[in-house]
């Protein structure tokens, strides 16, 4: 008999399982079964006739990995989304909170039987001041994500959040769209305006700026167009009026590559 590497109980014969994730030996009250998979199989009916027969493939997961997949999932839900904004309370100035409900069951309907009801884990988003849960992303037993129909998230808190984490990267457009999906009209709107009003300054002021530069200096700085893939010639004889127009296809330029390339020479 050996030690169990959780609990330090003895294992027998008839009191062990081995994990499925990292192929050690528990004690069998130290795992939980999980699905890994749904498989598939043709039977027979009673007259012959072949139908699909789905099943699900419970596994052996030990204590110890689950919480490593519960670890990792919620440390990769709180980078890739850390705004919150909950569609019960309206809290909007702390982060979204994630956890792992293990006690959730998934239904998985098929045209052919009867729906399944499987143990897998369930990522929640929740509200941490009054524990709404406005999301929940299901994983296999192996930490895989489940990608199906019984996936939810709130559409108000999802937009919301997304537009305020395009707006910390300043990505204002997109910011703006998620703000008006979410129903925030006026949001939207006010930010729109901004970046617009924010843009025509910035160019305003450079151009004259880079034109000087350019003038002075006589130099000649070959960019190709995006679009036409034209060598367009950058210097002190372009119009201010077209400086960030390709004078081939009328393609607006990228006016911070334009800016970066002529401030590297300045």
């Amino acid at each position: 008999m050996v030690d169990c590497p959780q609990c330090g109980n003895k294992i027998g014969f008839l009191n062990k399982v081995e994990c499925n994730n990292c192929r050690k030996i528990f004690c069998k009250k130290c795992y939980n079964s999980y699905t890994l998979k749904i498989s598939t199989a043709i039977i027979h009916d009673n007259k012959g006739r072949p139908y699909s027969h789905h099943y699900d493939v419970p596994v052996s997961v030990c204590t110890h990995c689950q919480t490593e997949i519960n670890l990792k999932a919620v440390s990769d839900a709180e980078k890739s989304n850390p705004y919150g904004f909950c569609v019960t309370c309206g809290l909007e100035t702390a982060p979204t909170k994630y956890r792992i409900n293990r006690s959730e069951k998934i239904k998985l309907e098929f045209p052919e039987k009867k729906a399944l009801n499987v143990d897998m884990f369930c990522l929640e988003a929740y509200c941490p001041k009054c524990s709404k849960v406005y999301s929940k992303h299901f994983l296999w037993s192996d930490g895989r994500s489940y990608e199906g129909p019984s996936n939810y998230d709130d559409p108000v808190w999802y937009n919301h959040s997304q537009a305020r984490l395009a707006e910390s990267v300043e990505r204002i457009d997109d910011a703006a769209m998620y703000y008006e999906k979410a129903g925030f009209l006026e949001k939207a709107k006010q930010l729109r305006i901004k970046n617009r009003n924010q843009v025509v300054h910035h160019i305003t002021i450079d151009v004259n700026k880079l034109l000087n530069f350019l003038k002075e200096s006589n130099f000649t700085i070959p960019y190709k167009c995006p679009s036409c893939h034209g060598t367009i010639k950058i210097n002190g004889q372009r119009d201010a009026i077209k400086f960030f127009t390709c004078e081939y296809c009328g393609t607006s330029l990228q006016a911070i590559d334009v800016q970066n390339l002529i401030n590297d020479m300045m």
